[in-house]
């Protein structure tokens, strides 16, 4: 049931992507708008850049943090298996 429920979704947001790139080029001649999907483009390219890096950033910390935590906690256990 749950990847079936996957795959609607997945065919629900191909169609809405489709249809918003129908919708900025247009079929027809007087619904093209090219020149608005470009700069809408460009605009968000800049910002998508900014959240993956700030949350590749964030898990190299987590992952680092997670490190230091096993590294205490390795040095604790080992004096009891003495």
């Amino acid at each position: 049931m749950s990847s079936a429920s996957n795959l609607i979704k997945m065919l629900v947001g191909i169609v809405i992507l489709i249809i918003g790139v129908v919708w900025y080029t247009g079929l027809s001649g007087y619904l093209g708008y090219w020149h608005e999907l470009v700069s809408l483009l460009k605009a968000t390219i800049g910002l998508f850049l900014l959240f993956v890096g700030l949350i590749v950033a964030w898990m190299g910390y987590d992952d680092y943090k997670m490190d230091k935590e096993m590294a205490k906690e390795e040095k604790k256990e080992e004096p009891k298996k003495e």
